[in-house]
C-alpha cells in the first residue's frame, strides 16, 4: 500500500481526507503548518510516496514546505517525494506559483474525491496531474498575459494572491493611484469590468 502525508491547517479536512484514504493509501503522517511539517520529514526514516499539500496553511504560505523538503532530502540523501496540491484556490497565480514550486498534480477541493484518487495515483507514479479545467485556465490566461507590460503582469498576479491597492503599491514603490490607473488598462485590456473579475481568471 502506496504512503501519503497530508498537510492541511484544517483538522477536519485532514480527518476527512484520512477516513477517505484508509482503505487505499497508508497515512503516514499529518500536519497542519510548515513547522509540523518539518518536524515530520525530519523523524522519517523512509519517505512517503507522496505529499499531499494545500497552498495556504493558515497564514502561511505552504509552498515554502517543498524548498524546506529539497534541503531535507538532499541532506539525508533521499528522493523527493512528489507533491499534490489540494486547495480551494483554482486561479492563474496560485496554480502558476505552484508549478514554478515543481508541484507534480493540482486538485480543486471542490472536485469529487474521485477526481483527487486518481489525481493521488497518477501523481505518484511519475505521471503527474493537472485537471483539464485548470490547464485551460492556465492557456487562457497566458494568452491574455501576452497583451499586459511587465509592470501590468505584476499587479495582475499580486491581486490573484489577494494583496490589496495599498500593499501591491507598497512592494512596487509606486503610489496607490499609480496602481488604480493600472488596475484600469488591465481591465480594459482583459475585458474583465472590476477587481473581483481579475481575480477570478
Amino acid at each position: 500500500m502506496r504512503t501519503v502525508i497530508i498537510i492541511d491547517d484544517h483538522e477536519m479536512m485532514r480527518a476527512g481526507l484520512t477516513a477517505s484514504l484508509k482503505h487505499k493509501w497508508q497515512i503516514a503522517g499529518e500536519a497542519g503548518s510548515i513547522d509540523e511539517a518539518k518536524i515530520i520529514f525530519s523523524s522519517l526514516k523512509v519517505m512517503p510516496d507522496l505529499i499531499i499539500l494545500d497552498i495556504k496553511l493558515g497564514d502561511e504560505w505552504g509552498l515554502n514546505i517543498i524548498g524546506i523538503l529539497r534541503r531535507i532530502c538532499s541532506a539525508q540523501s533521499k528522493k523527493l517525494p512528489p507533491v499534490l496540491i489540494y486547495s480551494v484556490y483554482d486561479d492563474y497565480a496560485h496554480v502558476n506559483a505552484a508549478l514554478r514550486a515543481g508541484v507534480k498534480g493540482y486538485v480543486c477541493k471542490s472536485m469529487s474525491i474521485d477526481v483527487l484518487l486518481d489525481a493521488m495515483e497518477a501523481t505518484a507514479s511519475g505521471k503527474g496531474s493537472f485537471p483539464y479545467s485548470i490547464v485551460q485556465r492556465l492557456t487562457n490566461v497566458s494568452d491574455l498575459l501576452m497583451g499586459l507590460s511587465k509592470r501590468e503582469q505584476e499587479i495582475f498576479k499580486m491581486v490573484q494572491r489577494r494583496n490589496t491597492n495599498k500593499e501591491i503599491a507598497s512592494e512596487l514603490d509606486v503610489s496607490v493611484r499609480t496602481i488604480e490607473n493600472n488596475l484600469s488598462i488591465i481591465y480594459d485590456k482583459t475585458g474583465v469590468k472590476n477587481r473581483e473579475e481579475l481575480e477570478k481568471l
